[in-house]
């Protein structure tokens, strides 16, 4: 079984939920991660910020985006997994949520970030069949559960 932790970006930059768009700009380009996480103080998770949601924002605010912080843009639920989990849990969390990024938590703290790419790249030989084992959707797909 292959882990989430073989697989991440350890040491991604955190943002805060104060700090501005365009300090978290410096981070999406010197990281070249598309999600960035957005943390507490003691790393844990608030939620998470792509760099299409910053990039639609200038689109359709100009300057005015400029006044906006992080935590505005950041999708409060987004779904994380855990370093040790599998990477087929992985993917069948990104599948359910419809992402193709999760933070990654060891115990409460964010330790990095995983994208379907790193998968893709890992793991060309994925198999559905193991895939649809992991995930149960029942009829609200919201209230998925995962093996």
């Amino acid at each position: 079984m292959t882990t989430v932790a073989e697989l991440m970006t350890f040491g991604v930059p955190h943002l805060s939920a104060h700090c501005t768009l365009e300090d978290a700009a410096r981070a999406f380009d010197q990281s070249g991660i598309a999600a960035l996480p957005l943390c507490h103080s003691d790393g844990a998770l608030l939620g998470l910020v792509t760099r299409q949601d910053m990039s639609r924002a200038f689109r359709s605010l100009g300057e005015l985006a400029n006044s906006l912080r992080a935590q505005h843009l950041m999708k409060p639920d987004a779904p994380s997994i855990g370093v040790h989990d599998s990477v087929e849990q992985a993917m069948a969390q990104m599948a359910v949520h419809q992402t193709q990024h999760l933070p990654v938590l060891d115990g409460t703290a964010v330790c990095g970030v995983i994208t379907s790419t790193q998968i893709g790249l890992a793991r060309p030989e994925v198999d559905i069949e193991q895939l649809i084992e992991h995930v149960k959707l029942p009829a609200d797909p919201t209230q998925a559960s995962f093996s």
